[in-house]
């Protein structure tokens, strides 16, 4: 009983503390604010942004925009939380520095990453490429860390079954992701991605529409579309844009999520039989 007693007790020792961990990691991404805004003072004053029609006709292209800019960040998303979610998840040590590092950065507004991210990229590339990226990284962080959390929560909790299975048949590192973490992981993704996109449209809408001063940084897309009919005070406009919206939600519901949840069933779990995962 001592001999427990002191080993717990070492091993709360070895533990770095999480408030000061907690503290260097804010001091750590306060640091790079500030260089970022230091950089953003070099960005152009003036920005002529896009002409926006409001003709109807113009709306699936303003969609096609819309959409790509979408699938560009969940792309992003995805492959982040497969990399820091599995790092997290790895060792002891990654999760004490990485787990309250996600913590921190999903506690930061998501609004207030844009005029940062977009000034500092307008002081080294083109304004037209800057917005994109910005925009895309803006909807990045408004589904990345949600996935990232169910990820390394699920490879966390893997049944000690199916690793002493992986133990058993000897699989490698790489392996044993494929054949049993990630499979293990597949139902709790597919929900989780489906609410980061869902949250990713409104944020969409906000990129696309921004507009700091004299600079118009609006890019082709449904949310400068709905942001000009605003202006106008064109109601017609205004609700084409909502029907576009609501069709190409829709339209991802029924011909991408609904099939994509169907082929996760498979990987679904019950009690008592794993057999599944290292068949599939």
């Amino acid at each position: 009983m001592k001999e427990r007693t002191q080993l717990f007790k070492t091993e709360q020792l070895s533990q770095p503390p999480r408030l000061w961990l907690t503290i260097l990691l804010l001091l750590a991404i306060a640091s790079v604010v500030a260089i970022g805004a230091r950089i953003a003072f070099n960005s152009p004053e003036y920005v002529n942004g896009p002409v926006i029609s409001l003709q109807p006709s113009e709306l699936p292209w303003y969609a096609a925009f819309s959409l790509f800019r979408m699938a560009a960040a969940y792309l992003l998303s995805i492959l982040f939380t497969l990399a820091y979610g599995y790092a997290a998840a790895s060792t002891r040590r990654n999760e004490q520095i990485m787990i309250p590092l996600l913590d921190v950065l999903q506690s930061v507004p998501i609004l207030s990453f844009l005029p940062l991210v977009l000034l500092s990229l307008t002081a080294f590339i083109p304004v037209n490429l800057a917005t994109e990226i910005a925009a895309i990284i803006l909807i990045f962080t408004s589904q990345a860390w949600n996935m990232t959390f169910s990820f390394y929560h699920s490879v966390s909790s893997v049944p000690a079954d199916l690793r002493e299975a992986g133990t058993v048949y000897r699989f490698s590192v790489w392996e044993r992701f494929r054949w049993i973490e990630l499979p293990y992981a597949t139902m709790g993704l597919v929900w989780n991605s489906m609410m980061s996109m869902a949250g990713g449209w409104f944020f969409l809408m906000v990129c696309e529409a921004f507009q700091l001063g004299s600079a118009d940084f609006r890019l082709p897309g449904i949310g400068s579309y709905m942001s000009v009919a605003v202006e106008r005070g064109r109601i017609d406009a205004m609700l084409w844009a909502i029907a576009a919206m609501v069709a190409m939600i829709v339209g991802l519901d029924q011909l991408l999520w609904r099939p994509i949840v169907v082929w996760a069933q498979k990987y679904r779990i019950e009690e008592g039989s794993h057999e599944d995962i290292c068949s599939s």
